[in-house]
């Protein structure tokens, strides 16, 4: 499988830049560039279409987003979580996304229900496929957030989600993971939808704790 989709980079009406920061962002969620994985910037010229230049803005913007990293000698890679860094990202998504759980019980509308039931349809339907379910649930994720009604929320869930989406890859890669995963957001959908607001939050937060645990905990 190519690591990128195939055509050409659309020229208009979204910088290039952010184009190709687009393309290399949904590889590496997707892990279709693994964690320490060098990044040749003559390939990513190849598969991208764009120019080196464009390239090598694209792959700073990344950097600052926490998804690549420069190494002396070496280039750029992706960045590779620790489990420190794991913990610390499953540490705020829990306030956050905790959060977004117990406003959007609060505060959705009709519309934002069905559209939430509608995410976890879509996401029930890709069940098994790790590539496919990333961004399901990154959808489903979306929606609660929107729905939650609070500007401020979002914006801090936006700054999180790119590493939020590469946490999510390597819980989802272990064994077994999806199903439990898929279980706990099917709850979480419930509880949402109905209106239950310290439900909804406790089970956003204990989705993440089980998610937490498949990286910060041994294998047993």
């Amino acid at each position: 499988m190519d690591t990128f989709p195939a055509g050409a980079v659309e020229r208009a009406p979204a910088l290039i830049r952010d184009q190709v920061a687009a393309q290399i962002r949904d590889a590496i969620a997707e892990q279709r560039l693994a964690p320490g994985q060098l990044l040749v910037e003559r390939e990513l010229c190849e598969t991208t279409t764009a120019s080196r230049a464009t390239v090598r803005e694209a792959l700073r913007q990344l950097e600052s987003e926490g998804l690549v990293s420069s190494t002396n000698g070496r280039g750029t890679v992706v960045t590779v979580l620790s489990t420190e860094d794991a913990r610390h990202i499953y540490e705020v998504r829990s306030a956050l996304e905790g959060l977004a759980g117990r406003l959007f019980a609060e505060r959705a509308s009709a519309e934002d229900r069905a559209s939430l039931l509608g995410a976890m349809a879509e996401l029930e339907r890709v069940a098994g496929d790790t590539r496919a379910m990333l961004k399901a649930k990154t959808a489903f994720y979306d929606v609660l957030t929107q729905g939650a009604r609070n500007g401020e929320l979002t914006r801090s869930l936006q700054a999180l989600t790119r590493r939020v989406t590469l946490v999510r890859a390597m819980s989802l890669s272990r064994e077994g993971r999806w199903k439990e995963s898929l279980a706990e957001v099917r709850a979480i959908c419930s509880a949402a939808v109905a209106g239950d607001a310290n439900e909804a939050e406790r089970l956003c937060r204990e989705h993440i704790r089980q998610a937490a645990k498949t990286l910060t905990e041994p294998d047993s």
